[in-house]
């Protein structure tokens, strides 16, 4: 980290790595664009080198910090946009520390997930990204959403509600076919 702050593109270079597909993968579930979140990444790590040196270890964790231009961005480029629809199929890596043994979701479940995270507005729709495809604390969410913690744990349970009611319904409408398991 001392190294990237003090303009070490090596250190830059490692950082971008590491974290471009995390930036990517939020970008994506927050537009529901490749081409945005392909965009976005640019955006981000410009960011991160342009401002690095106001980049405090101290006061977060570089993780949050990266995660709130990644907001900033994806509401900048959001603000341009029309439409919200997830079309593309994109493979992301696992972020968080469950084993794949503990994730049942079929793909059809998947797909009727990613729909639904689509059809939520961008204040639900990112605190579940965050939250749940992030791993991201409460208090980690807070800090990068800059609202109070109660305002999270409100937006999460709001997502939550409606993602179980038309999840509930969409899956109460396909016929449960052998080996499939719910969510």
């Amino acid at each position: 980290m001392e190294r990237w702050i003090h303009g070490d593109l090596v250190a830059f270079e490692k950082l971008y790595r590491k974290y471009e597909k995390l930036v990517f993968k939020n970008a994506y579930l927050i537009t529901g664009s490749k081409d945005d979140a392909e965009d976005i990444v640019q955006d981000v790590f410009l960011a991160v080198w342009r401002y690095r040196q106001t980049f405090d270890p101290i006061k977060s964790k570089f993780t949050t910090w990266l995660q709130r231009i990644t907001i900033n961005e994806c509401t900048r480029k959001r603000k341009q946009a029309t439409d919200f629809t997830l079309i593309d199929e994109i493979d992301f890596p696992e972020t968080t520390s469950r084993q794949p043994e503990e994730i049942l979701v079929t793909k059809s479940e998947y797909e009727a997930l990613l729909k639904t995270l689509s059809e939520m507005g961008e204040k639900h729709r990112t605190a579940v990204v965050l939250r749940y495809l992030s791993d991201l604390s409460y208090a980690e969410i807070a800090e990068v959403l800059n609202v109070p913690i109660g305002t999270v744990k409100s937006r999460l349970n709001h997502a939550l509600a409606c993602l179980k009611e038309r999840l509930a319904f969409e899956w109460e409408a396909k016929p449960e076919k052998e080996g499939e398991h719910g969510l």
